[in-house]
């Protein structure tokens, strides 16, 4: 079966410009976020999140100061669905579910992503919930 065209569609999209637009917004609202995390276990290192299908996705670093757009090979990578990142960005999910569900794949340095899946455990995602309120109508 032939993929969608959105999915065939986004293969051919460059992944840097939409890796800085997440790293503009990480820096934006990280103290909002995570207000006591100092990021120092990230310093150096690159993640990716990656969307199952069209296996796209936004790189990430962390110089020390602030989030910036990934040049080097993941050292972790998150994949799942578009939806299932929406729904962990609404508090409708929580990461432990989507693992153990089999709905979000951790690999490359597990240490790493165990350490980032808790954080996103943890945070309280309530500050995000008036921005992507059109978001969960139309699910």
């Amino acid at each position: 079966m032939k993929p969608p065209l959105w999915m065939r569609a986004a293969a051919l999209l460059p992944e840097t410009p939409p890796s800085h637009a997440a790293a503009l917004a990480l820096n934006l609202l990280r103290h909002r976020l995570w207000p006591h995390e100092p990021f120092d276990w990230l310093a150096g290192r690159t993640l990716r999140f990656e969307v199952a299908g069209p296996d796209r996705g936004v790189t990430l670093g962390f110089d020390g100061k602030r989030f910036i757009a990934g040049q080097t090979p993941a050292d972790c990578r998150f994949i799942a669905s578009l939806a299932d990142y929406l729904h962990l960005a609404c508090g409708d999910e929580d990461p432990d579910t989507l693992f153990f569900q089999r709905r979000l794949r951790i690999e490359g340095d597990v240490e790493l992503g165990l350490r980032l899946k808790n954080l996103l455990d943890a945070t309280d995602w309530q500050v995000l919930r008036p921005g992507l309120q059109p978001y969960r109508s139309r699910q």
